[in-house]
């Protein structure tokens, strides 16, 4: 054993290891002689603001909600839906009863594609379809968010391929 600071105190030398309970007991020594101050949990609020900023989510995505009229035209006929551009066209079509097709709901299929015939969307969340295929306007209803009021024919994932 070695000296330690305090002259009633001794630890063990460096060159001597401890067995696993005598590890224990001095752990458990040093604890108790420890004091923590209590901590009064913090409120935890998941805003917007802060749910976007810790996701990184544009400013514009976490501003002011803004509708937008968007027209589905789908085999079934035409419907005019209302939809928030922080609202997924999708999840607007199903609250209103608009029945669309869907698979992954993560923008990683086709199976919810559409054709956008006005307006614009903005589906930057969206991984399969390649610039190409964007720029003849298909659209992921499961993840395109409205731009302001825009027309989509549904059910045409068999053109994009």
């Amino acid at each position: 054993r070695c000296l330690s600071p305090r002259p009633d105190h001794f630890l063990p030398s460096p060159c001597k290891s401890l067995t696993s309970s005598q590890n224990i007991s001095k752990m458990a020594a040093i604890a108790t002689s420890m004091s923590v101050a209590r901590v009064a949990p913090a409120k935890v609020s998941f805003t917007k603001a802060r749910v976007s900023k810790a996701f990184g989510v544009s400013k514009a995505r976490s501003s002011t909600v803004m509708m937008a009229k968007i027209t589905l035209n789908t085999p079934a006929g035409t419907s005019v839906i209302d939809c928030g551009d922080d609202t997924y066209i999708l999840d607007a079509a199903e609250e209103a009863g608009v029945d669309l097709p869907y698979s992954c709901r993560a923008g990683a299929c086709s199976s919810c594609t559409g054709t956008v015939t006005a307006g614009s969307v903005d589906q930057s969340d969206q991984s399969f379809l390649d610039d190409e295929q964007m720029e003849k306007g298909f659209v992921l209803t499961c993840v395109a968010y409205p731009v302001g009021d825009v027309t989509i024919t549904t059910h045409t994932e068999e053109e994009l391929f």
